[in-house]
């Protein structure tokens, strides 16, 4: 099966069946298995995967993606649409800005540093390949943050 330009699916170039991935419960459909990019994480293939429309790539076991620089603020935007519940960001821990994520691209060290966002989640990225790596859940975590126009004044 190849994966279907533009779209998230998959076609059979033997019978022409064309195959939509199935979204999981975070939203993420998973596409094809990427050759020689890894999960910073837990070291398996990614997988191309699509997410909110966006073309990401996905661990299929810790749930972590790699995304062009950006799109998330996009993403977030879209997925907000969707889920317009708020939660209260998990608390910071500074011990996470110290973790030494390895770009899964070209295996250097991702700078790592708190989202701009409000969720107060910690995002690797590299500016060499232009990518950041967010750990599973951790792009919920944003979509959910309130909103600066949500906040009260005390």
């Amino acid at each position: 099966m190849r994966l279907t330009s533009g779209n998230a699916s998959l076609r059979c170039d033997y019978c022409h069946n064309v195959v939509i991935a199935q979204a999981d419960d975070s939203g993420i459909q998973f596409l094809d298995e990427v050759v020689g990019l890894n999960c910073p994480e837990c070291a398996v293939p990614l997988w191309n995967a699509t997410l909110a429309g966006a073309q990401v790539q996905a661990c299929k076991q810790c749930h972590g993606q790699l995304m062009e620089m950006g799109i998330m603020e996009r993403l977030i935007d879209q997925m907000r649409a969707a889920h317009p519940e708020t939660e209260i960001p998990p608390p910071v821990n500074p011990a996470d800005l110290q973790r030494l994520v390895v770009c899964p691209k070209c295996h250097q060290h991702m700078d790592s540093h708190y989202d701009y966002l409000g969720g107060h989640i910690v995002v690797s990225g590299c500016e060499r390949c232009e990518v950041n790596w967010l750990e599973g859940g951790a792009l919920m975590h944003m979509v959910r943050a309130p909103r600066e126009d949500e906040s009260a004044d005390f």
